[in-house]
């Protein structure tokens, strides 16, 4: 018995590769197949050579990288309507898991416009006129501009394409989960996945449907992808009624985030055993017990390779026009691959075009990283000032900051629980901060130059900050920690 090489037939390409198994797509028939890339029984590579010496499925991929076409998502929503396929044999290096993707298939429909259209639809009357409509209120008829189209569900997607691990985060709007993308039993990789009750607040998302569907086109090293968003109707609690949920996938970082990794995990709240003992301390005049060490600074070499990584995503960002609005170490998140620790931005729920006129009355969420002038009112108009790509540039200070002190340069706040902060007092705090003073300077082992950066950074006059296309000036830095070491 001999072994006879598989020669994939051309014309089709990668869509998602994860170790040892790929999914590919016939562009004739849109059809999809998982092949693994080695025998599940010997493991050698089942991979053949081509006559012209070429490896069809390796043209634009190493076999190690792992890889998500951005439609991949879109295309598994759109075969999932359809019946299930699989070839006969569980140990099968080739599984079909669905029929072609429908011509009426649109990329760039709208994610409120509902399911791709079927041949038997795209002849229908419009969607907006015929589509039912769902409420979170049962009995209640909303207004047509705060409705959801049923069709915009996708029925049992998670729960056909995802096993839920473990909760990464809970927040204000939802929970962010660890989640496997597996089908047929064979793993496709590891997902961060943000799990939000729709409620009554459609505005809100329809703002997060159109901010996924314009992000998800910027692809950069150092931001955090998005690769999907849908709704569905799910059961957050065993006993409770079927909610209207937003799912929100997105790339997954195994290293949890900046603020983590500068100082630790936020300390727990003391049982009522402690409280008493403490009590019962100070009643004796004794003092508390000392506290555990917090985590040693960071090295410049890791000041250096963090921020550079986060300039970097930054100026993406500014180079096409956008504005963070929300740059803090939570939001920068930490992968670890190859023994190489990678920083990216996340959380783009802030996210606005350059040059957009600021209508809201205050600042929502953490203060503690805007600038100044986004905090102060103008005494004619009685608005705060707009956030700009210079604010974004403090905001990338006061991180740096953080990453070199282990804290923030107020009173008022608390950098292992911000949510024990006093938001007005620090508010005032900040609009009159009188800025960074680089002739104190706490660390001696830092360079110069990192404190004449953060003094820029740090300017009270957006105008004298650097932006971000600048670099900035890492390559200065970097320059100078080479000459001292040699």
């Amino acid at each position: 018995m001999s072994l006879i090489p598989y020669l994939p037939r051309e014309g089709r390409e990668i869509v998602l590769r994860h170790h040892n198994a790929i999914v590919v797509r016939d562009r004739d028939s849109q059809q999809l197949e998982i092949r693994r890339t080695e025998c599940p029984t010997c493991h050698q590579p089942l991979m053949g050579t081509s006559s012209s010496g070429e490896r069809p499925y390796e043209r634009q991929y190493d076999m190690n990288h792992e890889y998500v076409n951005p439609e991949y998502f879109r295309m598994l929503r759109t075969g999932s309507q359809h019946n299930v396929v699989s070839r006969a044999g569980a140990s099968s290096p080739v599984k079909r898991f669905f029929q072609p993707a429908l011509p009426g298939y649109s990329a760039e429909a709208s994610p409120l416009g509902g399911r791709p259209r079927t041949p038997s639809s795209a002849s229908s009357a419009p969607l907006d006129k015929e589509a039912e409509f769902v409420s979170s209120t049962p009995g209640v008829d909303q207004a047509e501009g705060s409705r959801i189209r049923k069709t915009a569900f996708s029925d049992n997607y998670f729960a056909t394409f995802f096993v839920e691990e473990r909760v990464l985060g809970r927040g204000g709007k939802g929970v962010v989960l660890l989640v496997r993308h597996e089908i047929d039993g064979c793993q496709l990789g590891h997902f961060a996945c943000k799990r939000v009750p729709v409620g009554d607040d459609h505005g809100w998302l329809e703002k997060v449907l159109v901010e996924v569907e314009l992000l998800a086109k910027l692809s950069h090293p150092n931001l955090v992808s998005y690769r999907h968003v849908w709704l569905e109707d799910t059961q957050l609690t065993r006993f409770g009624p079927r909610v209207a949920c937003a799912f929100i996938l997105q790339q997954y970082c195994n290293g949890g985030d900046l603020h983590g990794y500068v100082v630790g995990s936020a300390p727990r709240d003391a049982t009522k055993e402690e409280l008493k003992a403490r009590m019962r301390r100070r009643s004796k005049g004794q003092a508390d017990t000392a506290k555990p060490a917090g985590r040693p600074q960071l090295s410049f070499e890791d000041i250096y390779s963090l921020f550079k990584d986060i300039t970097s995503g930054v100026a993406y960002l500014h180079a096409n026009n956008y504005i963070h609005r929300d740059l803090k170490p939570s939001n920068c998140l930490l992968h670890s691959e190859g023994g190489m620790v990678t920083c990216l931005i996340s959380d783009f729920g802030e996210v606005q075009p350059e040059n957009m006129v600021r209508r809201s009355t205050g600042s929502t969420g953490t203060i503690s990283y805007c600038a100044p002038e986004v905090l102060r009112t103008d005494p004619a108009t009685g608005c705060y000032g707009n956030f700009t790509t210079k604010s974004d540039m403090f905001s990338l200070g006061m991180i740096l900051y953080f990453m070199c002190f282990g804290r923030l340069p107020y009173r008022g706040a608390n950098a292992l629980q911000e949510e024990l902060e006093d938001v007005e007092q620090l508010r005032a705090e900040i609009a009159d901060w009188k800025g960074f003073h680089d002739e104190r300077r706490e660390r001696p082992d830092l360079p110069p130059r990192l404190y004449k950066l953060l003094k820029k950074l740090l300017a009270l006059d957006p105008a004298e900050r650097p932006a971000a296309t600048e670099g900035p000036e890492c390559r200065a830095w970097g320059a100078q920690q080479s000459r001292a070491e040699s």
